[in-house]
């Protein structure tokens, strides 16, 4: 009964759980190229 409700909010909850992750992924990647010099 409720599978279409269910279905939308895991979406969302993923959905925002990847954009954090992908701008997890691309601070330690700054940070990382910063401490190597790469990057000014």
């Amino acid at each position: 009964m409720h599978g279409i409700y269910t279905f939308v909010t895991m979406a969302r909850l993923y959905k925002v759980k990847t954009v954090f992750l992908c701008f997890g992924y691309n601070a330690l990647t700054m940070i990382t190229l910063k401490k190597h010099g790469k990057i000014a």
